[in-house]
């Protein structure tokens, strides 16, 4: 029960201090922007509060307890994202005071139309990273309560909206500074225990020269139908559906692979090799521990994976809407920069501690490898650190993070959607942005329940990757290159956003399933984001209709607000 009341108090604070914001939430710039009044260390919690999302906090513990350490790439990338966001976006698009990317592109280059397109960008790769976040808040609700995963999506979905259709972007900033305690306190506290545990010598080999196996007496719960395979003969007892078969505490030996179906267990003993989810590598702990080495990831092609995921991170965090939002609410563009600079000293240490959560978790629950429900690592891993009270205590932090980690990013995300359908396309105000939020959550949760078998990085790779490649060229060239054009730009977001987009389809309903074809359809940023400043660049040179006053449009954006105050002195 502690966990459960854990996360419970989360999210009936998280609602208080949501509709708290209705009081600020009546005008324009109160809703969207938070009337540009955040102090730059409370905006940074805010920051943290979204970067911090289930992307990080469920997927990437899940990312290297199945790849092993080429997943470092990923976090590396976004490290690199928010230094590039601090050294060349955050104080500009702060300056020229918009209050939405689209509408920081139809300033700039002076086109109308191009601020629908780009908006239908911003929609498109917000809503996949907003689908990973409820796949976050449906695995942890099963994992915690037992409830069905659509409970978790639901719950989350609607509980965000009615936050933020209350209070807008003031609330939600209450909610994200506040989230973000909670957030990094899930991550620090099984890291120290797990510290300590390591310092001491007492626990097992994290490395070990045998693929994964249990360490204990073990029942594996599957929440879900899947289909195993097992390499060696394992005498096991199970209780539901295998192959069709209703059992019922039966004895049976898995050899080969096997259909399991949703609700069954099956009870292993310690020293059995784990039985793995058809298409998850097999490796030896050396395996695991070896960069670029012969893995099923990236279709088979780890390093073309890295180069791609960094490119994706680096480029995706400048770009993705919801985290560049947050410093058009700073009251000026150096206090956009000090957000960053703060951000980047809280967010370091907790991407340090993240990997280690991954790593353990296959000493205490390589089951997950085999029923297919990896992305909730985290919190088994800290569900299984000690027993008694103190497990207790532990898991409920943790569960608490992660209930915090989803409904922080969910709100930012949502608020990113609704932003552009109101204010980018519609053209409208606050009554039609509260109605814009129920319409982004209601297609949301529809989404969320079709994507439980899609691991949260995936998702999240699709999202980043149409960010880096439809929106980012846009920001860049945007805010340093006199010479971007309007038809640059359209061509940018419509052919970048085009086929990143039709690559996330591809591997979404399984038409490239390996091989080249795959790594280039599952991560094409490695060619998508080159491509999307060719084709920037070159149809800007080539177009005869350039961008007017502009001298005006950089110093506004590069002129610090200091000079202001300059006052010219005749000689």
């Amino acid at each position: 029960m502690i966990p459960t009341i854990a996360v419970g108090a989360v999210v009936t604070m998280t609602m208080v201090l949501g509709v708290s914001g209705l009081r600020f939430a009546r005008t324009t710039s109160n809703f969207f922007v938070a009337s540009r009044a955040v102090n730059p260390v409370w905006n940074a919690f805010a920051v943290c509060g979204e970067a911090m999302s289930a992307a990080s906090y469920l997927g990437v513990p899940a990312l290297i307890l199945v790849f092993g350490v080429d997943m470092l790439w990923t976090l590396t990338g976004w490290t690199i994202g928010f230094l590039l966001l601090s050294l060349f976006i955050a104080a500009p698009v702060r300056r020229f005071g918009s209050y939405t990317i689209p509408e920081f592109i139809e300033g700039r280059l002076d086109a109308p139309r191009l601020r629908p397109l780009v908006a239908m960008a911003v929609i498109t790769s917000s809503w996949f990273f907003l689908l990973a976040q409820l796949k976050g808040a449906g695995v942890v609700t099963r994992q915690l309560i037992g409830a069905p995963y659509w409970v978790g999506v639901v719950v989350v979905g609607v509980l965000v909206a009615a936050g933020l259709s209350a209070g807008g972007m003031r609330g939600i900033t209450f909610v994200q500074g506040f989230q973000f305690f909670f957030i990094f306190l899930g991550i620090l506290v099984p890291f120290t225990v797990l510290a300590f545990d390591r310092a001491s010598g007492d626990g097992e080999p994290i490395i070990s020269p045998d693929p994964p196996l249990f360490m204990v007496d073990q029942t594996v719960d599957y929440p879900s139908d899947v289909t195993i395979e097992a390499t060696t003969s394992t005498a096991v007892t199970i209780s539901g559906t295998i192959d069709g078969r209703v059992v019922d505490a039966e004895p049976v030996v898995l050899l080969g692979e096997h259909d399991i179906a949703l609700g069954t267990t099956i009870d292993f003993t310690a020293g059995d090799l784990v039985p793995l989810e058809v298409g998850r590598d097999r490796l030896t702990g050396e395996q695991w521990a070896a960069p670029l080495g012969d893995k099923n990831i990236g279709g088979g092609h780890p390093l073309y994976f890295s180069y791609a995921s960094l490119l994706a991170n680096m480029f995706g965090i400048i770009a993705l809407p919801h985290i560049v939002v947050r410093y058009y609410t700073n009251p000026t563009g150096r206090e956009a920069r000090r957000t960053n600079l703060w951000v980047l000293a809280m967010i370091a240490p907790y991407y340090a501690m993240l990997p280690l959560i991954g790593a353990v978790g296959r000493v205490l629950s390589p089951d997950l490898l085999s029923n297919g429900n990896t992305d909730s690592t985290t919190v088994v891993v800290g569900n299984r650190l000690a027993d008694g009270l103190g497990g207790e205590l532990i898991d409920a932090v943790v569960s608490a993070g992660a209930a915090a980690a989803f409904l922080s990013t969910a709100s930012g995300l949502l608020i990113a959607i609704a932003g552009a359908l109101s204010h980018d396309i519609l053209n409208a105000g606050v009554p039609q942005f509260r109605l814009a939020v129920w319409i982004g959550a209601g297609v949301s949760i529809a989404a969320g329940m079709a994507v439980e078998s899609i691991d949260i990085n995936v998702l999240i790779g699709w999202s980043t990757a149409i960010a880096a490649t439809a929106i980012g060229p846009l920001l860049v060239l945007g805010i340093w290159w006199p010479g971007f054009t309007e038809r640059g730009a359209i061509a940018t977001v419509a052919i970048g956003g085009t086929v990143t987009t039709i690559a996330a389809m591809l591997t979404l309903f399984g038409v490239v399933d390996s091989g080249w074809a795959l790594a280039f359809a599952a991560t094409p940023a490695a060619w998508s984001v080159p491509l999307a400043f060719a084709i920037a660049i070159t149809v800007s040179v080539l177009d005869p209709n350039k961008v007017t006053d502009v001298a005006h449009k950089f110093a506004l954006m590069h002129l610090p607000e200091r000079a202001d105050n300059l006052v010219e002195v005749d000689a």
